[in-house]
């Protein structure tokens, strides 16, 4: 997650959510999933200094908490049309694991209250990030508390870069890729965890991706991440990306 400091859109989103608020349907809600999933939003925070900030909630049914975030700048501008307001850009994924993590008091997270909003209940959220997971794409296992270890390679397994090199250069929307082993504590084997800088939906990005390199990952399982995660920018510092535009 990062400090707000550009402008964020999410139209598919906002037209989504009104659909889903004047018809509730089963249909209606996957539309949101889909487009929320890729989607950045904005949290409202007091303080900037990190570890000393202090996220927005409401109280719901039964005692339930809930963060508040908003879809795009537009809707939290209206909230806080009022008073200056910092906000924190955080992706979808980031969100989960704000719910999900072992030690976090959040039972879910409410997509701007007030107007189109759109409620994500803990339990919705662990079964999105199980379907995450079967499809391969596990970002959110590199949050948990565990000690990481990442570094260089010592070289890249036979094909693993040439196809990460294809790929990119086959879409528009990938930037930079890089390539690092990643050791969980706990774990006996590292993984292969790529950065990729790019716009556009990352469920489909990564998936593709992994697809792309899936025949060179020499055994090991394989994490993808946005260049946006905060593991990415410890990471990627001084390091020369695989890919580049």
């Amino acid at each position: 997650m990062e400090l707000k400091d550009t402008d964020i859109k999410n139209p598919e989103l906002i037209e989504a959510m009104k659909l889903v608020r004047r018809e509730n349907t089963e249909e209606n809600m996957l539309k949101v999933l889909t487009e929320a999933v890729s989607a950045k939003f904005i949290l409202p925070v007091d303080g900037k200094e990190e570890g000393k900030m202090r996220f927005h909630a409401v109280q719901g049914d039964e005692g339930r908490i809930y963060q508040i975030v908003y879809a795009d700048s537009n809707t939290f501008n209206m909230a806080f049309i009022n008073k200056k307001q910092n906000g924190i850009v955080a992706g979808f994924m980031d969100l989960a694991d704000l719910v999900l993590c072992e030690d976090s008091r959040i039972n879910g997270f409410v997509v701007n209250p007030g107007s189109e909003e759109v409620l994500f209940r803990e339990d919705m959220l662990k079964a999105i990030v199980d379907e995450f997971k079967k499809d391969g794409i596990v970002k959110e296992d590199t949050k948990k508390n565990a000690s990481i270890k990442v570094g260089d390679p010592d070289k890249l397994p036979e094909g693993m870069g040439n196809a990460a090199i294809d790929f990119g250069a086959k879409r528009e929307e990938i930037f930079r890729i890089f390539i690092q082993l990643m050791q969980r504590e706990g774990r006996d084997k590292p993984e292969w965890l790529f950065i990729v800088d790019h716009t556009g939906r990352n469920d489909e990005i990564f998936k593709e991706l992994g697809n792309a390199v899936g025949p060179h990952l020499d055994g090991l399982d394989i994490v993808m991440i946005d260049m946006g995660d905060p593991i990415a920018d410890k990471v990627i510092e001084g390091k020369i990306p695989v890919y580049a535009k």
